[in-house]
């Protein structure tokens, strides 16, 4: 690890480094991920539970995965159970694949969970389009984007992403272009590299923007870049 590596991990928080790895390595930019999972691995081997519990649930190594959910899960379990944490919730959810556990978590507000369920309901529409009645379905659509809208008000920019997608296709809502562009716009800036790239795809069409060849490809290569690619990373400093 290089020392501008190390220096940066210092500054990335526990709490924050925690909700990247609760998102997919995809959400956020190949270093960041790295810093997050390097940050949490530390706090895990030092003994923190909430920190074992994230690491047994994300890695794939299933000999530390066992190790780690027996040294925390009573007290995850507790976290949950006596202060009712949404947190403690969804990993418990995750841990156990149970969706009660799952909905309690989005009841108290835990993005990630927002965010899950909101994509569970939504493709319970989709999977079951030929069964079910269009009331049914539009229905089904309506709570996903409830679900989507409760985490992006929160301003998670994986729940900026559904909600633009939401607006962008009329799912569960009426179709809005300009709030879709938006709701993209808001995640890339954050650097959600799929905020960048729905971003370019909206200047590239003309949708609920003007056509921007420029602009597209800005994005697009900013959204590489974060994602490990030099040749897009020298494009930009070549733009600079």
């Amino acid at each position: 690890m290089t020392i501008a590596t190390l220096l940066a991990a210092a500054t990335l928080c526990s709490s924050d480094a925690i909700a990247i790895l609760l998102n997919s390595p995809a959400s956020s930019s190949r270093n960041r991920y790295a810093l997050a999972l390097e940050t949490v691995r530390r706090e895990a081997e030092a003994g923190k539970p909430l920190q074992q519990f994230v690491i047994g649930i994300t890695t794939d190594d299933t000999a530390l995965a066992k190790r780690y959910i027996e040294a925390s899960g009573a007290q995850i379990t507790a976290l949950a159970e006596q202060s009712d944490n949404p947190l403690a919730w969804y990993l418990l959810s995750v841990e156990k694949n149970d969706v009660k556990l799952l909905r309690k978590a989005a009841a108290g507000g835990n993005v990630q969970a927002l965010n899950a369920l909101g994509t569970l309901v939504a493709q319970e529409a989709v999977v079951n389009r030929k069964t079910l009645s269009e009331a049914e379905i539009e229905k089904l659509f309506a709570e996903s984007y409830g679900y989507f809208r409760q985490a992006a008000l929160k301003r998670d920019p994986n729940a900026l992403i559904n909600l633009g997608t939401c607006y962008l296709r009329g799912l569960g809502c009426r179709a809005d272009m300009s709030i879709a562009v938006e709701c993209f716009r808001s995640a890339a800036r954050m650097g959600h590299p799929e905020g960048m790239d729905c971003l370019s795809a909206c200047y590239e069409l003309g949708q609920g923007v003007k056509k921007n060849p420029t602009l597209s490809l800005y994005w697009r290569m900013k959204a590489r870049s974060l994602r490990g690619d030099e040749s897009a990373t020298r494009w930009l400093k070549e733009g600079e």
